[in-house]
Formats: structure tokens, sequence, C-alpha cells
């Protein structure tokens, strides 16, 4: 009835972002060296544990990749068939790779695809939790609000994280004339779409905070049980160097309540905003 199609990118610069947070040109050899072992740590380990392997996860590669990292990249292929590395010509071929990736693969009159960042990492239920929400709807983007965000460096913290139009978002559509949940370039537009269901109170995706990363910054609050990360199943080395790392929660209480409440303003806000005024709504 349908197929459901996880979309990556991995190493296409999105202009005018150069440098990564902390200074570091985007795209250059160290760079990729040190994306890669994040993308095998959290991304690629949480796609491989999912209960439901009924998905193809399309994963888009800059043509220039020099050959020492495509054999890596290759060596994640072998290891996990789901995966298929795309190689295309920078950011202007994505959108129409995307489409045309998905074409030749597809059999079925409805499909789902699912936005996920190569840094970030998914609950294994995840996969389940999207095709759950299939019922041959022409056109539904699924926003699960509600997730957890890890900061990794320069100190550990795991919070909860609530976002509305996060860049996790699927959608549901029929193969006719489909646009996929990229036809929206950034996630935050999904906030201009009416037919989009807002689900509160499922945690199946987790932000990785970085060092390197361009825009996202720590935005999480509350004292949670470390245990709740095992279902994302990050690499099991790193998850226990990163235990042992965590920072105390006392030590950033009052930011988590500035953030609890700052956060709880703006998810409040934005949910009400469509519902009190749909007919703003595309």
């Amino acid at each position: 009835m349908f197929q459901h199609f996880v979309i990556t990118r991995f190493n296409l610069l999105v202009p005018p972002v150069e440098q990564a947070k902390g200074g570091t040109p985007i795209l250059d050899e160290s760079w990729m060296i040190n994306r890669l072992a994040l993308f095998e740590q959290y991304c690629f380990s949480s796609l491989k544990a999912q209960t439901n392997q009924q998905f193809t996860w399309l994963v888009f590669f800059d043509i220039h990749t020099p050959e020492k990292f495509r054999d890596k990249i290759y060596s994640f292929q072998n290891e996990f068939s789901n995966f298929i590395p795309i190689f295309i010509d920078g950011m202007e071929a994505y959108l129409p790779s995307i489409k045309k990736e998905i074409a030749d693969r597809l059999t079925q009159p409805y499909l789902i695809t699912s936005r996920l960042d190569n840094d970030d990492c998914l609950h294994q239920d995840f996969i389940k939790e999207v095709q759950t929400e299939f019922d041959q709807q022409d056109f539904l983007a699924i926003d699960f609000v509600d997730g957890y965000t890890l900061q990794i460096e320069p100190e550990v913290r795991l919070a909860y994280r609530s976002h509305v139009h996060n860049p996790f978002i699927s959608l549901i559509e029929k193969a006719d004339d489909f646009v996929t949940v990229w036809s929206r370039k950034r996630h935050g537009q999904w906030s201009q779409v009416k037919k989009l269901k807002s689900i509160r109170n499922k945690r199946v995706w987790m932000s990785v905070i970085h060092i390197e990363n361009a825009t996202n910054i720590f935005l999480g609050y509350g004292d949670i049980d470390w245990q709740i990360i095992a279902p994302f199943n990050i690499e099991r080395k790193i998850e226990l160097q990163l235990k042992q790392r965590n920072s105390p929660f006392g030590n950033w209480k009052k930011l988590s309540f500035k953030q609890n409440i700052k956060t709880r303003w703006k998810v409040t806000s934005k949910l009400l905003r469509r519902k009190l005024f749909p007919f703003l709504l595309n």
C-alpha cells in the first residue's frame, strides 16, 4: 500500500553557512572525518536498530566526495542494506534527485517520506510510530512535537526538547505527483501547511548538539533518567563515555527552568495559532 523513505542530506553545503559553530570550515577533510564518526555513532546506529525495517534510507553525498571517504560510506551499505548512498552534484541537484530516486523505486500507490539530519538519532520505534499514522491520506504531514536533546560537547547534558515543525517531520501522500517532505526546504515552513498532524508525548527523536553544529544550540530542560537513552541505540562505547561525563542537573538547573518556560510558551503559542487561525494556512 505504501513505501517509506527516510531522506538525509550529508555533505551538500547550504549557502550562506560556511563555518560550523566552532569556526571549523564546513565540508573540509577534518569536518568530513568528524561528521562520519558522528553519523556512525548516533544516526546510523539508531536507524539500523529500528524495530520496523520496512523503509529505504536515501543518503545524499556530494559527487566530489574523496574516494577514501567513499570506502567508509560503502561499508555502511554493506552493513545495512536499507542504507542507499547517492552521489549528486551539489545542493541544486538535491530536490530533483530525491524525486528521481524515489520515482525509480516506487511501486505502491502511497509513500511516506521522513526527514533526518545526519547527526541526529531516532528512537527504535520511530519508523513504526510514523507508519501507524498511515490511513491512505492524500496528503498529511506528521509532526512529533516532543523528543529529547543530547549535548555531547563541551559538556554532556541530556534533556527534554519540544519543537513544533521540527527537523523530524514526515509526509504521507499519494504517489501521483508526489512532492516529498523536502518540498519545504526548511522544516519551519511546515508552519504554513494546514494538513499537518501535531502529535504530543511520543518522544521518538533526539537532536544531538555538538561543537560543529552550524545553527543548533542546546535548548533542553528537565532532570531526566539517563536510561531513557537506551532505545535510541547510540553506539554502546560512546554511550558509556557520555554517561560518565554527564553534567549533574544542579549545574544547569536555572538554565533548565528558563528554557522550560520559553519552550512551553513557544510550543503552546504555535499550536494555538494552528487551531485558532486555520484560514491562515495553505
